[in-house]
């Protein structure tokens, strides 16, 4: 399909992201159909289909997040912690995330753990953020940097909240909420 439509990553992204809910996937065939582009053309836009769904779950994970954040109670690491169990519900309860792990893990494991989809890299680096606000408006204070402890922090939650991918378990909020406390309460 040569239409000579031109398109952009941001329309693109939108499309791939109403097709993820639908789908639990992100099939470059079906979208550049629905961009009405070639695949040719959608892949000079997007890069690679695993970058595309890395932004995909980033955005979407940045939402739940940020939600979560917003409608948690208390402060300083009682709010984070709150957040964060928030957050954790949000992302057991995802269906369209929980069929990508369940139908297709290996895509699954590389969009949310390798480099170049970056899923990880953007969790840490959004927790990095909250932990700095909750740091300024709360005076939350730990021991470590907002980076290394967001690392530990996000590092900790995905291998509970994916250990259906990780390890064949199933996702435990209780555990990953007695583990984050522990992470956060250390001093």
């Amino acid at each position: 399909m040569s239409t000579g439509r031109v398109i952009d990553y941001a329309q693109a992204l939108r499309c791939a992201r109403r097709l993820f809910a639908e789908t639990s996937g992100v099939d470059m065939d079906e979208l550049a159909h629905r961009l009405s582009v070639s695949r040719a053309t959608l892949y000079r836009v997007v890069g690679s289909r695993d970058r595309l769904l890395g932004d995909v779950l980033s955005h979407a994970g940045e939402r739940m997040t940020q939600e979560a954040f917003d409608a948690a109670e208390g402060t300083g690491a009682e709010r984070l912690l709150d957040a964060a169990a928030r957050f954790n519900a949000a992302i057991v309860a995802a269906e369209p995330l929980r069929r990508l792990l369940r139908d297709d893990p290996a895509t699954a494991f590389r969009v949310l753990f390798t480099p170049e989809p970056a899923v990880h890299r953007r969790a840490v680096q959004l927790w990095a953020r909250l932990f700095a606000q909750a740091r300024a408006e709360d005076g939350f204070a730990h021991p470590l940097g907002d980076e290394e402890l967001a690392f530990v922090f996000v590092r900790i939650g995905e291998s509970i909240l994916y250990a259906d991918l990780l390890a064949d378990l199933e996702p435990d909020l209780a555990l990953a909420a007695k583990v984050q406390r522990a992470v956060l309460l250390a001093v």
